[in-house]
């Protein structure tokens, strides 16, 4: 596996990237127009849907920790931190969501605070890919590899402690974004704010020359990402409509698809030393 990090893209792993990229893009512009219809409310699909995102994000995770235990370098540190900080907002968000566990949702929560972790998880997962951009050709392997470990897992866990604290108990002093189910226009400058972190992500791993297959299937789950978003919160009207349930799913395949790629070349990686 860790030859992903650093070996160039085959035409093969290209084509499928393009594939990605291609399908998400005419699957965008079909639904865009329609994000704003109005769909039949259905809660159950909340924890089901981040369950296995979460799963999906917690794995990743660890295949990425476990990298970098092997390599000590940044860029797997940088994503192990990034997958881990959104696995850990997840449950605060799905705990917070209105009308799934309680009315007002858990944890002391209010009409906002859930808008509100969906951004800080949204915004925040972006600058961990640009700092990836930025780090990923420095391959000097760093020392105190277990200090390094445990400052990653802390940076993420006090992450996602403090931007949820924010959103609870700090909910008062927090723009509203949620009017009911539907948007205020302060979400409107929110979530183009988020949108343009994506898209910067996007042009961070872009720029930064030469590609490796990684940074190829980054860039497909940062187009998801960017496409998440729009159908998701910027596009739509609100809360159960066909924006914010197509949106979450490019969001669950966007989480997955590194985690799918990691396991196929790990499997590679296994059949190479099975028969070399």
């Amino acid at each position: 596996m860790s030859s992903l990090l650093t070996r160039s893209p085959s035409p093969g792993d290209r084509n499928l990237a393009l594939l990605m990229l291609g399908a998400s893009t005419v699957i965008f512009v079909l639904l865009a127009p329609f994000a704003p219809v109005k769909l039949p409310a259905q809660p159950l699909f909340i924890p089901v849907y981040q369950g296995l995102l979460l799963l999906s994000d917690l794995a990743t995770a660890a295949i990425f920790l476990a990298e970098f235990r092997a390599t000590r370098t940044r860029g797997a540190l940088v994503l192990a931190v990034a997958y881990l900080f959104t696995a850990l907002l997840i449950v605060p968000h799905t705990l917070s969501f209105p009308g799934l566990f309680a009315p007002q949702g858990l944890m002391g929560s209010g009409p906002q605070t859930t808008a509100w972790l969906y951004m800080f998880w949204h915004a925040g997962f972006p600058l961990l890919v640009i700092a990836y951009a930025l780090v990923r050709h420095d391959t000097r392997p760093l020392a105190h590899r277990a200090a390094w470990l445990l400052f990653a897992v802390l940076v993420a866990i006090a992450a996602a402690i403090g931007f949820t604290l924010l959103a609870t108990r700090g909910h008062d002093h927090l723009p509203a974004v949620m009017a009911g189910n539907g948007y205020t226009f302060a979400m409107l400058g929110a979530m183009t704010s988020v949108w343009v972190l994506s898209l910067l992500a996007l042009a961070a791993l872009w720029l930064r020359l030469p590609h490796s297959t990684l940074d190829l299937w980054m860039m497909v789950v940062m187009a998801a990402w960017v496409f998440d978003i729009g159908l998701a919160a910027a596009l739509n009207a609100g809360r159960y409509d066909l924006g914010f349930y197509s949106g979450r799913i490019y969001g669950l395949l966007a989480a997955s698809f590194v985690l799918l790629m990691l396991l196929r070349e790990w499997r590679r990686s296994r059949t190479r030393q099975a028969y070399p």
